[in-house]
């Protein structure tokens, strides 16, 4: 993700990955030279000009619509503004009242009736009628996910999000230092009153919910404690006081909310974490434009799942013939990782090894302005993250984005922070860059910022997600895997750990699956991952969490990529001799994060 040194966030090692090719020179936009699709190459000409002149007649509507969408995240959610890159409201937060959410989600409400009538029948180009699309399904999403999972009342981390707003005001230098110290300070100081409405609020959560919210509440004190070396270095003096009774203040606040969680909250946390069939199949179905059931992607993932163990299976014989099984040979595997000190800077290798092979092959384009930095994960999000890339704020000039990795705890037993290296060894580190940066999230994301749309811009926002973009952006980073696999990138040990990541991928399918719709437990999600997958436990205790709070999303990975491989076989039948695998990047890279359909429609033209 994101900043620079100067402002001492985290108090971590910022490594900037921002290189420019060696040769050729730097590569233009892809927006301004897109790659023909097949009915373009066919004809040899754009098919927006045979098209009648009425077809288009709604696009400036829909253009407006999505702009008055965009007004309205930021109206209703300021921390989503933020996330966005409209900093017009970076001294506020968000109103976590039960009144305050019910006039969200009526004003987000009335808006969708009001698209639906006026666009039943849109006169609209290709790419309007994706746009208004995407639109109407995050609305739609975001108000039955907010009904049905009622995360005021359910999820205990809600009330500790604040932290991920002003973490991005001193980590990303969009405006001068001072200014962004005096928002992020008001909105410390309103933190009590956010602790105060989770009082209010909270009902019975699930159990697994309740931790998370208690450990990313015990994370505060040090969170707070980095933002005091920003505010204290980008403000006078004079506001040193100020400054110490704000953080003392939210220190506070979150230390009491911790223990109220623990006393007060956990008898009665006993509610359900499944989301259930219906809202399941609903974001299947209008999130991510997909005609699959629930089971038919369950019975995906079991067969990739079986696909993956024989795999794994042939290349741990190649490397060592003798061995019984490949998880014995991922075990010897695991023991080849950095040190707690080196982990960053393995990591840092590991980008540019990345980044430069791909420019060897020269088989997928670069985005302008490219520049990633890899930063250790601020301490809220530790407890649910090993490593994840954030793109920069879409209405953000900066285009930096940031891979964060979790630094071992030195604090724990010895044998924790093994474990938690053991998670970190060469083989694992090597896919994970892959995957979250070079050629996975970081380039991926860094294209569909150029996108003109400003409703495709919008993909990673607290509440402006556009929920088919998951199916996306993460089948993109699985396909990369397997790109590079192809591409001659990895070596047998990589390659066995870049499968196994492969096969949890395949399990979430039949977790996420499992938990949201089929009765499974928590103990039985984390078992099937231990014992199946071979994870270590700490590290799927932590998955598991994270499945449990993000119904559809962890099953994206494998159904996303399918989706991407089965453009990549009719993209390359259409093009015939024209076929290279630069020309099929370059244009399913050049619409945007959103669902693969969709993205189908656009390119063949459908």
């Amino acid at each position: 993700m994101r900043t620079r040194a100067s402002l001492g966030l985290l108090a971590v090692v910022l490594l900037a990955c921002s290189h420019e090719p060696a040769a050729p020179p730097a590569p233009r936009p892809i927006a301004a030279a897109p790659a023909p699709t097949p009915k373009q190459a066919a004809s040899a000409a754009p098919a927006a000009t045979t098209q009648l002149p009425d077809t288009s007649r709604d696009d400036e509507a829909i253009a407006r619509a999505a702009k008055d969408y965009v007004d309205l995240l930021v109206s209703i959610s300021p921390e989503t503004a933020t996330a966005l890159g409209d900093h017009s409201r970076d001294a506020d937060l968000d109103d976590y009242t039960k009144e305050g959410e019910e006039a969200g989600l009526k004003r987000e409400e009335a808006m969708l009736a009001d698209l639906k009538q006026r666009f039943a029948a849109p006169h609209a180009s290709r790419s309007a009628r994706t746009d208004l699309a995407l639109v109407e399904s995050a609305l739609a999403v975001d108000v039955r996910m907010r009904r049905t999972l009622k995360p005021l009342v359910r999820s205990p981390d809600a009330y500790t999000e604040p932290m991920n707003a002003i973490f991005m005001m001193a980590a990303r230098d969009y405006a001068p230092a001072a200014d962004r110290a005096r928002a992020a300070l008001a909105r410390i100081e309103k933190i009590p009153g956010v602790v105060a409405a989770a009082r209010a609020n909270l009902g019975a959560p699930p159990k697994v919910w309740l931790q998370v919210g208690v450990e990313q509440a015990r994370s505060a004190r040090a969170f707070f404690e980095e933002q005091r070396k920003f505010l204290a270095g980008a403000l006078p003096a004079p506001d040193r006081p100020r400054i110490d009774a704000a953080i003392a203040g939210a220190q506070k606040a979150y230390a009491d909310y911790a223990r109220f969680l623990e006393h007060d909250v956990a008898p009665r946390a006993t509610g359900d974490f499944a989301a259930g069939r219906d809202l399941f199949e609903f974001i299947l179905r209008e999130g991510y434009f997909l005609d699959e059931n629930a089971d038919q992607l369950y019975a995906m993932g079991e067969r990739i799942f079986q696909q993956t163990l024989s795999q794994m299976d042939a290349v741990a014989k190649r490397i060592d013939p003798k061995a019984k099984s490949w998880p014995e040979v991922t075990r010897r595997v695991k023991s080849h990782h950095p040190t707690a000190d080196d982990l960053i800077p393995s990591y840092r290798r590991e980008v540019a090894r990345a980044r430069a092979f791909l420019v060897q092959k020269d088989v997928v384009p670069f985005p302008p302005g490219d520049d990633c930095q890899v930063v250790e994960t601020p301490p809220f999000l530790r407890s649910t993250t090993t490593a994840s890339y954030e793109p920069s704020p879409a209405l953000d000039a900066d285009t930096r984005g940031y891979f964060f990795v979790t630094p071992v705890d030195k604090t724990q037993p010895r044998a924790v922070q093994e474990e938690m290296l053991r998670e970190n060894d060469h083989g694992d580190q090597v896919d994970t860059v892959v995957h979250e940066t070079y050629p996975g999230h970081h380039l991926q994301l860094s294209f569909a910022r150029t996108y003109p749309s400003l409703i495709r811009k919008i993909v990673d926002a607290k509440r402006a997600a556009v929920i088919g973009s998951d199916l996306f952006a993460e089948g993109w980073g699985l396909y990369s895997e397997e790109l590079m696999s192809e591409l001659g990138y990895y070596t047998d040990e990589e390659r066995l750990m870049q499968l196994e990541w492969t096969l949890v991928r395949a399990a979430r399918v039949m977790i996420d699956v499992g938990l949201h719709t089929r009765g499974m437990t928590f103990d039985q999600a984390v078992k099937l991952l231990t014992d199946q997958v071979h994870l270590e436990h700490a590290l799927a205790v932590s998955e598991v969490k994270r499945y449990t709070m993000t119904p559809t999303q962890p099953l994206s990975y494998i159904v996303g990529r399918e989706e991407i491989m089965a453009m990549r076989d009719r993209y390359k039948k259409a093009m015939g001799d024209g076929y290279s695998l630069k020309a099929f990047h370059t244009a399913i890279l050049s619409h945007g994060t959103i669902a693969p359909g969709l993205v189908a429609h656009e390119m063949f033209d459908d």
